[in-house]
C-alpha cells in the first residue's frame, strides 16, 4: 500500500505539504493541491480511518459484532436493518463474527476501538441476556436483540409479551376457546415472555388455559430440537377433549406440526387452527396454505439499533421494546361446528 511518503515524493513535495492537503489546509496553492491529489490517484493512496480520527474527523466506519448472527437465516435481517441506517448516513459497515465466543467478541470490540470506529452495535440470533467485556468505553454502543441486566447500554429488543399476547389474541377472536400452546426450549427470554402474553389474552377473554395443553414444544437437550414433537402433538389429542388451535414456539415447529396432523387426518385450518411466530418467510409463505403467524421485527431491530447509534443517542440508557405483528394468513378460521368423524376414533 501506498504511504504518505511515496504521495509525497511523486508529487515532489514534502511529507509535511502533502500532509497540510490531507487536513485540508489552505496555505497550499491549488496547483501543488491538484499535483498531490494526482499522485494520490495514482498510486491508489487512501489516508487510514485511524489517521483520520486522530485528526479529529470521523472515520464513517460502524461495527457490528454478530454472535452467530450471520449463519442465522432469519434473523440476519438484523444486519440488513442495520446495514440501511449506514447507507443513508454514508456509513461503512464492519462485521466480525464472534461465533458465541467470549474471546472472540473481547478481542473483536479491542479491535474495532482500535480502527477508531464511530459506533458498536452488537446483536444476536435471538432475544437473550448477555454479558459484556470489555466495555466499549467512550464509543457509542447499542444492543440488538439482546440486553444487560447492569443496563449499561440502549437495548433494542422484540415486544415477546405482545407477541404471545397477539398470538392468543388471533385464535380468540376467531372464537376459540380449547387452545394449546407449543413453547420454545424452557427458560429462554422469549419462551417466558410470551407465555406471559398468553396468559393475559386468555384472561381477558375469560378463559381458563388448560395446564396439560401447555407443552414445550422444543428440548434443547437433543440434537433435533423437535425430536419430541410428535409425543406432544400425540397428548394434545389423547383425549376426547381436544385443542381446536395450537400457537407454536416458531415458525418451523408450526410446519411440523401441519404435517404432523395432516398425517393423523386432521386438516388446517378446518380443524385445527395454527399460529407460527417469526414469520420466517421460506416457511409461511411457502406453505399452502400460507401460515398465520407473528412477525419477529428482526429489521426493525437493526435499523432502530442504528439510528440510536448513530443519529440520536439517548442521554441515558434506555430499553427500547419493538412490537411483534400479526400477520394473517390462511391456517387460521373459526373452530369446527361439530366434531368430525375421524375424531371420534
Amino acid at each position: 500500500m501506498a504511504t504518505i511518503h511515496d504521495v509525497a515524493e511523486k508529487a515532489g513535495v514534502s511529507i509535511k505539504t502533502v500532509s497540510r492537503v490531507l487536513n485540508g489546509a489552505t496555505e497550499v496553492s491549488d496547483k501543488t493541491r491538484e499535483r498531490i491529489e494526482l499522485a494520490m490517484r495514482s498510486l491508489e493512496f487512501t489516508p487510514s480511518a485511524a489517521a483520520r480520527m486522530l485528526r479529529g474527523r470521523p472515520t464513517g466506519l460502524v461495527a457490528v459484532i454478530a454472535e452467530r448472527l450471520t449463519t442465522t437465516p432469519d434473523s440476519s435481517e438484523i444486519i440488513k436493518g442495520i446495514q440501511l441506517v449506514c447507507e443513508q448516513l454514508g456509513k461503512v459497515m464492519l462485521i466480525g463474527e464472534t461465533g458465541g465466543s467470549a474471546a472472540i467478541a473481547s478481542r473483536l470490540v479491542a479491535d474495532m476501538r482500535e480502527r477508531r470506529v464511530e459506533a458498536i452495535l452488537y446483536a444476536t440470533p435471538f432475544h437473550r441476556q448477555v454479558e459484556l467485556e470489555p466495555l466499549m468505553g467512550g464509543t457509542p454502543a447499542v444492543l440488538a436483540n439482546c440486553f444487560e441486566a447492569a443496563g449499561r447500554y440502549t437495548q433494542v429488543v422484540p415486544d415477546d409479551e405482545g407477541g404471545g399476547y397477539a398470538a392468543a389474541q388471533i385464535v380468540l377472536q376467531a372464537g376459540h376457546r380449547k387452545i394449546a400452546f407449543l413453547q420454545l426450549i424452557q427458560g429462554m427470554v422469549a419462551t417466558q415472555l410470551r407465555l406471559r402474553g398468553f396468559h393475559r389474552a386468555m384472561r381477558e377473554h375469560g378463559v381458563t388455559p388448560d395446564a396439560e395443553w401447555l407443552i414445550h414444544g422444543a428440548d434443547e437437550a437433543d440434537a433435533n430440537e423437535f425430536s419430541h414433537l410428535s409425543d406432544a402433538v400425540d397428548r394434545l389429542f389423547a383425549k376426547a377433549n381436544r385443542p381446536t388451535a395450537i400457537l407454536c414456539g416458531n415458525d418451523k415447529m408450526a410446519m411440523r406440526v401441519i404435517f404432523i396432523l395432516q398425517r393423523r387426518g386432521l386438516r388446517v385450518p378446518a380443524d385445527v387452527s395454527i399460529v407460527g411466530f417469526d414469520d420466517f418467510r421460506l416457511i409461511s409463505e411457502a406453505l399452502d396454505p400460507g401460515l398465520t403467524t407473528v412477525a419477529l421485527p428482526y429489521r426493525e431491530i437493526g435499523e432502530l439499533s442504528g439510528r440510536f447509534a448513530l443519529e440520536q443517542p439517548p442521554q441515558e440508557a434506555a430499553t427500547i421494546h419493538v412490537p411483534c405483528v400479526p400477520v394473517m394468513r390462511g391456517t387460521v378460521s373459526t373452530p369446527p361446528s361439530r366434531t368430525t368423524a375421524k375424531d371420534k376414533r
